[in-house]
């Protein structure tokens, strides 16, 4: 298959996986919490069902990635993915919820955490950044269509459509599936006879800032992403239609920020353009306590360029001394670190929420910590930038 199909194919795979397995559930929160559940605070355990499964699948597709090929660990994860959205569509309660959100969390990390490394080993090294963000941008695609269709979907039939809204991802799920089983064929690559190192991700230049960030990044946008809507809604006064529009900018924001800031750090630096995206996140998290457009707007719209620019940095830059099947491991790893940190996240962020009374509180802690993210980065900035000689040139 040609690496641009291939780049494509994979991108619709992360809109499964994401979009679909994991986002949709914040997108849908009101609808569901009224509907069906009655209790923010039990939204927020349901939701730790899909980290947390996530986090078990990671930990699994790291232990298989030295026997099985990336293409054949997404392909399972499709699978599990479409299970997953199909049992959404008939959850009678918490319970039904959580299980349906189990398996899209463990299709999830079967489909994302080998993919950059799939993607960015057909492409030559100066555009593995640009291919990186082009595989991770399906996810915003995935999610502007999921916020249009329930925007849509809800005008209609109000808050029982939710389960109509999965209904549509499942059929999605089951196509990606058989697409990727007939067409996910990648070419043999250089280096899929060469043994996997011990501690490929010890070998990376600044892999303790860049585990540390990322982190930072799954706490921060969590809690983002699980309270953006309700926070507009109940706090803000923005009626349903209008926090579920700012929503869609966030993906909006997904489809562009892998694909601007991929390149970007092709040829600025994968640790200068870290640190600068974690601060730009930190700000445009910082916007949603104001409650006022056009500033939730920038909000949804920065945010979603640095949720999807600033891991395909990160695995842009894990790509850039491994191979793809080290990667696997590698980035599986990594991402333990922040799915420990976005599993604290919905539950912290709700229990802080009803605390307080409102959302405030829980966005002030995410923009600290996406601030305390690019403090960690300039780990990643010192180990990659060469040094120079006391005469002032560059060894």
């Amino acid at each position: 298959m040609r690496p641009r199909g291939l780049v494509l194919l994979v991108a619709l795979a992360s809109a499964v996986a994401q979009a679909f397995g994991r986002f949709s559930y914040a997108l849908l929160l009101p609808a569901i919490n009224r509907d069906l559940l009655g209790s923010y605070a039990v939204a927020g355990l349901v939701a730790t069902a899909n980290v947390t499964a996530y986090l078990l699948g990671t930990v699994a597709v790291s232990a298989l990635s030295r026997r099985a090929r990336p293409a054949a660990l997404i392909q399972a994860g499709l699978a599990c993915s479409a299970v997953g959205l199909a049992l959404l569509t008939r959850a009678g309660g918490a319970g039904g919820l959580a299980v349906g959100l189990t398996l899209t969390g463990v299709g999830g990390a079967f489909i994302w955490v080998p993919a950059p490394g799939l993607a960015g080993s057909v492409v030559r090294p100066s555009r593995r950044g640009a291919a990186i963000g082009v595989a991770g941008s399906g996810i915003g695609g995935g999610i502007v269509f999921a916020s249009a269709l329930t925007w849509g979907l809800q005008a209609q039939g109000g808050d029982a459509t939710w389960r109509t809204v999965y209904l549509v991802e499942t059929a999605i799920a089951v196509v990606a599936l058989v697409l990727c089983l007939l067409l996910l064929r990648p070419a043999p690559h250089r280096d899929d006879g060469v043994p996997v190192r011990a501690g490929a991700l010890r070998r990376v230049p600044g892999w303790i800032g860049l585990t540390g960030g990322y982190a930072a990044y799954g706490l921060a946008y969590s809690v983002y992403t699980s309270y953006l809507v309700t926070a507009l809604e109940d706090d803000a006064g923005f009626s349903a239609g209008h926090a579920s529009a700012v929503y869609t900018l966030v993906g909006i924001g997904l489809v562009a920020g892998g694909i601007v800031l991929g390149p970007l750090s092709d040829r600025w630096g994968r640790g200068r353009t870290l640190v600068a995206g974690y601060l730009a996140m930190a700000g445009a998290i910082l916007l949603v306590p104001l409650g006022v457009e056009p500033l939730a707007s920038a909000s949804a719209l920065g945010f979603g360029l640095m949720m999807s620019g600033l891991p395909a940095v990160i695995a842009a830059h894990l790509s850039d001394f491994l191979t793809p099947r080290e990667f696997a491991g590698a980035f599986g790893r990594c991402t333990l670190a922040f799915g420990l940190a976005q599993l604290a996240g919905p539950p912290l962020g709700g229990f802080l929420a009803e605390t307080a009374g409102g959302f405030v509180v829980p966005f002030l802690l995410a923009g600290l910590v996406a601030a305390v993210g690019a403090g960690l980065s300039l780990d990643v900035l010192r180990a990659t930038t060469p040094r120079r000689r006391p005469d002032g040139v560059r060894p």
